[in-house]
């Protein structure tokens, strides 16, 4: 019954493609017809050809919108059979808000994506326009093109989906108006004509580089945001979705390669020919014409004729209709509609370059225009009027309006740099860029932004950022101020300039130029001449006694130090920590108070596993803390916390202080407390917000990581996926993506991401095989990897893979083993990580001796330490009483650690003890929901994974669960089908399954 149920759908199915179709064949010949008449004669002949009044209705509505240059006559209407989605309706994981409008290619709605907090716009696809899956496949193929798209001026497609028969596209929801809506109430004036020109010629220049062209750019498909930012709509739509109709006709009307609206076709476009980035360009002509004249350039009604005019008529004049209109303007237009490509723009770069000039021009003579043409009787009043003419002055000072706020954005350009000494190449970059982040007022765009924004150029991510170079970025990523920076010699002394300049108008927005006395003196000189350039961008006085540490203090007064810095810094951005540090130790042994190099240079010690060092280094940058600008005080500070106190609520209360401070560059160190906290979904609040307002690699890898946390596996994947679509990547992403596969037992993805992560984590196959009980393997493999970071002076990721394997053992049943490994990886580091999984392991393998000794130990040096103050010591007071029989004195003790269950060193031991406790006492639903926990976050066990499953099998046998006992011992032992068989644990859960079967 099932099959010939879906037989009968399939047939139905067919049978509604077809009459679909014939209703479309129906509406496009009349529609053709009536196209063909003059306006008056219409009415008559839909009398005559419309038979029913719902074929008339559609007919008249596409005539309309023909009219009003919003659909041509080859575009499909919204299919009638499509029923309208109702608010709260789900399309994949879209929650559909409300209708926002229909046209020739579907109907949009907004929509939210609850997953990433966003609002979108959805267009459903009319029904039968996919007619099979290879056309389905054809368009997702497409679309997935179209998503890589990413650009200030581009509204992004974000996804394609199918479900139940409704294709869908997911884009960018827009606010603001369609252009076609502004030009309603006539020509706009030059300025925002060659501002909103120039931001659709970017958007197109980025997509031609992607090989991609629009093919329907009008003014319906151009959104004009609230600020002034434009946006192109329907990115290659028209490709997109028109070739998929299935019936094809010989007739004019009806021709396939016609694909686009009619009013906006260039000629060759018009003619069926092949269509490149010229096409485009020629469609923007035809948008600048209509505003810049207020009407579009070809009016004729009937089909034949709009076309002969648009392949043999020349344009009338745009200042035939405005004659505000520059003769530039003009000029820039008709050089767009020229019949033959060849004779127009030959890219979109060079139409744009023109159009901001004209917009810089436009901005001089307003300027100018606006000045006073006559001094004559000013003598006349000069006495009386200087009392007057200071207050006013003094009103006009301190009440101007700033040149910047705090939503703008800057990109930093390298210095030109003409003393023919390389030490100032990057290095003075470097020194502008920590004067301006001093301040919550300036927001620099990020150097991974800068990076991405290179690939979508097509250039390397290390390309020197010169004048044009740095416009061009600050232009794609909506910025709006670039700071060109200059030095020269002039003698011994050297010249300094700094120019800010708009970089969508080329306007002046400030400029500073001073001299330095000496070479040394440069960096000091350098950080003058910023403090009185962010005054002029309208930084308050208030703002600028409160964030103007001397540069020379707030970095170094050695050019060779902060060049080596530079380089460190760039090293840090590509990941390769161990250049990195090397950089960062050469800084800060040129200067020794070099407070930021010493705070990097822990870090990067981290990163490449030498801890001990790591702490020394961020100890002497919070020695030195006073030096640094207030931001950077509070990293260093919080990173102390982090790193040498282990007070983990201290640094969180210190990351919170920074982001409500600097609240567009204080989440990434809030995700990162949160994270060590084991607050993941605050972690994740955070990283999404980062994400939102500025996005880069480190961001999304923070979110991913917070999904892998919280289990929340697609999500993970999906966000990786989104940071490469935008051109962000990060060396760490395959180890997520590789976690994800594991996770998800998908050898394909595994294997897909194996030489990366195994780059990047070279200790993953003993983590698999002790996940796995291949124990004596690990045994071996763990040995060889702690010998080798011992040579390279890495004890204390040594000592971390000795105190992992040592908490194995101890949970495995073999205490002797145990405590070994725990007595080796004490010898090997003192951090308190790795001593405090050594005292658990201890515990649990009951040598209660050298765990209260070590327990002892840990309370005295770390006092402050959260994970050991509220995590270890708790944890092996538990562990022990285990060992005595005392399960409630082991469940009391473990309350001290509910706040801290999920930190992520700890490995979950806090639940695997209270779920024995419970066991101990006989409570089988308490401990199955304390192993089930451990579940729900695997990634935080991973190398422990089985021994959840255990427990819970244990814990449903209590409860007299016999199926549910049965199926979790069943997933234990068949993760541990190839396990070494003289495990202790495996035998007694081997025997303890027989029981139940």
């Amino acid at each position: 019954m099932g099959d010939g149920a879906g037989v009968v759908a399939a047939r139905n199915e067919e049978g509604h493609r077809k009459v679909t179709q014939e209703r479309w064949q129906e509406v496009k010949k009349v529609l053709a017809g009536a196209l063909e008449r003059p306006p008056e004669e219409r009415s008559v002949y839909l009398d005559q050809a419309c038979a029913e009044p719902t074929l008339r209705r559609e007919v008249e509505s596409l005539i309309a919108a023909h009219e009003q240059g919003e659909s041509s006559f080859m575009e499909r209407p919204v299919v009638e059979s499509n029923e309208a989605l109702k608010p709260g309706t789900k399309l994949g994981p879209y929650e559909i808000l409300a209708r926002i409008g229909a046209g020739g290619m579907g109907v949009v709605y907004r929509a939210r994506d609850g997953r990433l907090e966003r609002d979108v716009a959805i267009k459903v696809l009319p029904s039968g326009l996919l007619t099979d899956e290879a056309a389905r496949k054809r368009f997702r193929k497409e679309a997935l093109a179209l998503a890589k798209l990413n650009h200030a001026n581009i509204a992004a497609i974000y996804d394609v989906g199918e479900q139940g028969g409704t294709d869908y596209l997911v884009i960018e929801c827009v606010p603001g108006l369609p252009l076609a809506e502004k030009l309603k109430s006539g020509a706009l004036s030059e300025k925002e004509i060659s501002s909103l020109g120039a931001q659709i010629a970017a958007g197109l220049e980025a997509a031609h580089e992607q090989g991609i062209v629009h093919r329907d750019l009008k003014p319906a498909n151009v959104m004009v945001t609230p600020k002034g930012q434009a946006k192109v709509l329907d990115f290659g739509l028209a490709k997109l979705l028109l070739p998929f109709d299935t019936v094809t006709t010989q007739s004019f009307a009806e021709s396939q390669a016609l694909v686009g609206t009619l009013p906006y076709m260039a000629p060759e476009q018009l003619q069926g020919e092949t269509v490149d980035a010229r096409t485009d360009i020629h469609a923007l002509g035809l948008v600048l014409y209509e505003m810049a004249s207020g009407r579009r350039l070809f009016q004729q009604d009937s089909i034949p004729q709009l076309a002969d005019a648009i392949l043999h008529q020349p344009p009338v004049t745009p200042r035939a209709f405005n004659a505000r209109a520059s003769p530039e303007l003009e000029r820039i237009i008709l050089k767009c509609l020229e019949k033959e490509p060849e004779d127009r723009y030959q890219s979109a770069k060079e139409i744009g370059v023109d159009l901001r000039r004209l917009s810089a021009h436009s901005v001089a003579t307003v300027a100018a225009a606006s000045r006073p043409v006559s001094r004559r009787r000013v003598s006349l009043f000069l006495a009386g009027a200087a009392v007057a003419a200071v207050a006013v002055g003094a009103y006009l000072y301190f009440h101007r309006a700033p040149k910047l706020t705090e939503k703008d954005s800057i990109v930093v350009a390298d210095f030109a740099n003409t003393t023919g000494d390389p030490v100032f190449d990057g290095t003075l970059r470097q020194g502008l860029s920590a004067q301006l982040e001093q301040t919550p007022f300036v927001r620099l765009i990020s150097g991974d932004q800068i990076a991405q924004t290179l690939r979508f150029m097509v250039k390397p991510p290390d390309t020197r950022l010169t004048h044009d170079v740095a416009r061009e970025i600050c232009q794609r990523v909506n910025a709006t101020t670039e700071i060109e920076g200059s030095i020269g010699a002039l003698g011994s002394q050297y010249v300094i300039g700094l120019n800010a300049v708009n970089c969508r108008t080329g306007e002046t927005l400030a400029e500073e130029q001073v001299t330095a006395d000496s070479k040394e003196k440069v960096i000091a000189t350098l950080g003058n001449a910023a403090s009185e350039l962010r005054s002029k961008l309208g930084e308050s006085p208030a703002s600028l006694e409160a964030h103007d540490v001397p540069l020379d203090r707030a970095t170094t007064s050695s050019l060779e130090a902060l060049q080596a810095f530079s380089r460190g810094d760039q090293a840090f951005e590509n990941y390769d920590m161990p250049a990195a540090a090397s950089f960062y130790e050469r800084a800060v042994s040129l200067d020794p108070n070099f407070a930021l190099a010493y705070s990097l240079l822990g870090l990067a010690q981290t990163e490449t596993g030498r801890g001990e060092q790591a702490v020394e280094s961020y100890k002497r940058a919070y020695k030195l803390r006073d030096r640094v600008s207030e931001f950077e005080s509070l990293n260093i500070s919080a990173d102390y916390e982090l790193s040498v106190t282990g007070d983990l609520d201290k640094a969180l209360r210190i990351a919170q202080q920074t982001e409500q401070a600097y609240p567009h560059r204080g989440l990434q160190a809030l995700a990162v407390c949160y994270e060590r906290l084991g607050r993941y979904d605050d972690e994740r609040a955070s990283a999404l917000e980062s994400v939102q307002l500025s996005p880069s690699a480190l961001d999304y890898l923070i979110l991913a990581l917070s999904d892998l946390t919280l289990n929340r596996l697609d999500e993970a994947r999906t966000t990786v996926q989104q940071a490469r679509a935008t051109h962000l990547d990060s060396p760490a992403f395959p180890v997520v993506l590789w976690d994800v596969a594991y996770l998800q037992n998908d050898q394909g993805g595994m294997a897909a991401n194996e030489a990366l992560m195994r780059r990047m984590d070279p200790a993953i196959d003993g983590l698999l095989t002790e996940a796995e009980g291949h124990l004596s393997r690990m045994r071996d493999l763990v040995q060889h990897l702690t010998a080798l970071d011992m040579q390279a002076n890495m004890k204390q990721q040594a000592a971390g893979l000795e105190s992992e394997v040592a908490l194995f053992e101890a949970l495995i049943g073999d205490p002797t083993a145990a405590s070994v490994a725990a007595m080796k990886a004490a010898h090997m580091s003192d951090d308190e990580e790795n001593l405090g999984r050594t005292g658990l392991a201890f515990a649990l393998a009951g040598d209660s001796a050298e765990a209260q000794k070590l327990a002892a130990d840990l309370n005295q040096r770390f006092p402050q330490a959260t994970f050991v103050q509220f995590y270890c010591l708790p944890g092996i007071r538990a562990a022990l009483a285990l060992h005595k029989g005392k399960p409630q004195e082991a469940i009391e003790s473990l309350s001290a650690t509910s706040s801290y269950d999920l930190l992520p060193n700890g490995r979950m031991i806090a639940f695997y003890l209270r779920g024995q406790a419970y066991l101990d006492a006989r409570q089988g639903a308490e401990a199955a929901g304390e192993f089930q926990k451990m579940l729900d976050h695997p990634i935080l066990t991973l190398t422990f994974r089985a021994l959840p499953d255990l427990g819970l099998g244990r814990a449903y046998a209590m409860q007299g669960d016999t199926a549910k006992a049965r199926a979790a011992y069943q997933d234990f032992l068949t993760m541990w089908k190839d396990a070494d068989p003289d495990i202790p644990i495996l035998k007694q859960a081997r025997a303890e399954y027989a029981k139940l079967r």
